[in-house]
């Protein structure tokens, strides 16, 4: 950036420092030459006295002559006196050059002698020639100074004008070199920090300028490609995340499905449970007809009978035993990445009107069926959804936790539940939902049953379903 700036200040100050250079010749010249001109003004001006004296002093001399000429008392010396100094002026005149306008004293000395001698036309020419090389002298003495006067003036113009010619020229260069590329550059870099990424198309003949606006090209180009890149790579990233997402979903489904298996298994269990009783009693009966009968075709059919009720019963043992499920495995579970996750996984499948919050925290790690429990909430979370539909709303998520308990509570926005509903309590195959299968809460209530915990069911004060799982932790 210095040398950016130096360049220009070089460059104009090389510039200036020769016109000024230029400007003081130029004035030095006019001020020499106008010197010569006052100097030849001043010589000329004392021609001029010296001609003026040399024309009166011819006349004094040749009025002089003629009067003493007309006075008989006048010696013949004095009158020869004054013809000798007349001629030594004549030939004196004749002689020099000095005379800034040409005079010609022999001719109006004649022409004045003549005027003396009582020729009125001589005198009168003698004046008009006084009167011509005056004028002539005066002629030149005015051009001279108005020659000085031009110079003066054309001094005047280059000391006012250079340095504004001079202030014009630095501020162009600077605004078309300097100022106006780094105002592009500036406005550019701006856009650029609000992502308008635009190249520069200015040309200058600035090397510095110019290599900066290519490496500020090659920037704009470099970045574009970045966000192609960046762009590919989040929509790729997007395709991934959602075919994770939807395996996991599917994952989900059949994991639920195998829950309701699991309900149903356990209540076949329990069915099965409740009718070995009596066919105990029945196998008992039987025991005691077959004792008791003595007719071998009855006691054929009684032994049929007990036969079938014996298999009978051990078919329920078996599936009581087939039915009974294991202990679940509690390990560190982190409940609040739990939520989070399965709310991340929502917010892809669900739609966009339905909006997530989670208030409050639990530990970091919780001794939990961390499989158990993720299915859990994800019933809940999928109940609160499917309360929604296709309507605006949300779904809050409560976390609380202290040293005995873990509390999670989902509130939608739906329509909350029937009084009858909640009167009746949780039932297997009993749903509000049209295509509910009503196993969902059923399999949750059981694994809060299993860890001693609970299920409740309400409504809060706006009329929103609202279900809490409590489940203790020691």
């Amino acid at each position: 950036m210095l040398k950016l700036l130096l360049r220009p200040v070089i460059f104009v100050t090389i510039v200036m420092s020769i016109l000024v250079i230029g400007e003081l010749l130029a004035i030095g010249r006019l001020t020499w030459r106008n010197h010569e001109r006052i100097q030849t003004i001043e010589t000329d001006i004392g021609k001029g006295r010296y001609l003026e004296e040399t024309i009166f002093e011819l006349l004094e001399l040749q009025s002089q002559l003629a009067l003493h000429r007309s006075n008989p008392d006048v010696a013949a010396e004095q009158i020869n006196d004054i013809q000798d100094r007349l001629l030594d002026l004549l030939q004196t005149h004749n002689k020099s050059s000095e005379f800034a306008s040409a005079v010609d004293l022999n001719t109006l000395q004649t022409k004045f002698a003549a005027a003396s001698n009582g020729d009125a036309k001589a005198l009168i020419d003698s004046v008009n020639m006084i009167r011509q090389v005056l004028d002539r002298q005066t002629n030149e003495e005015e051009k001279m100074l108005i020659g000085v006067e031009d110079d003066s003036q054309l001094e005047l113009q280059l000391a006012v004008i250079l340095p504004l010619l001079l202030f014009w020229i630095g501020h162009y260069f600077f605004r078309n070199n300097v100022l106006e590329p780094l105002d592009a550059l500036r406005d550019l870099l701006s856009g650029l920090a609000e992502g308008v990424k635009q190249p520069i198309r200015r040309e200058t003949a600035d090397p510095i300028l110019r290599d900066l606006f290519d490496r500020y090209n090659h920037l704009v180009d470099h970045l574009i490609e970045l966000e192609q890149e960046h762009l590919h790579y989040t929509n790729r990233l997007e395709q991934q995340v959602r075919q994770t997402s939807h395996a996991l979903l599917e994952q989900s489904q059949r994991l639920a499905k195998a829950e309701r298996l699991a309900a149903l298994t356990e209540m076949a269990a329990s069915t099965a449970h409740e009718l070995r009783n009596p066919l105990a009693i029945i196998q008992a009966a039987l025991e005691n007809l077959l004792c008791e009968a003595s007719d071998p075709d009855l006691r054929q059919r009684i032994g049929l009978l007990h036969s079938e009720v014996q298999r009978l019963t051990n078919h329920l043992n078996d599936l009581l035993s087939s039915a009974r499920h294991r202990n679940k495995i509690a390990q560190p579970t982190d409940v609040n990445a739990v939520v989070n996750d399965l709310i991340t996984l929502f917010k892809y499948q669900a739609t966009d009107n339905i909006q997530f919050t989670v208030q409050g925290k639990a530990d970091s790690s919780l001794m939990l069926p961390e499989i158990e429990f993720r299915q859990a909430l994800l019933n809940l979370l999928q109940n609160a959804v499917q309360a929604i539909g296709t309507r605006s709303g949300s779904v809050q998520v409560h976390i609380t936790q202290d040293a005995q308990r873990l509390s999670v509570t989902v509130i939608d926005s739906g329509d909350g539940f029937g009084e009858a509903f909640l009167r009746q309590g949780i039932r297997p195959f009993v749903s509000l939902k049209e295509n509910g299968s009503g196993l969902g809460l059923v399999m949750v209530q059981r694994f809060a049953k299993d860890l001693s915990g609970q299920l409740k069911l309400d409504n809060d004060a706006a009329g929103h379903g609202r279900v809490s799982l409590s489940i203790p932790l020691t």
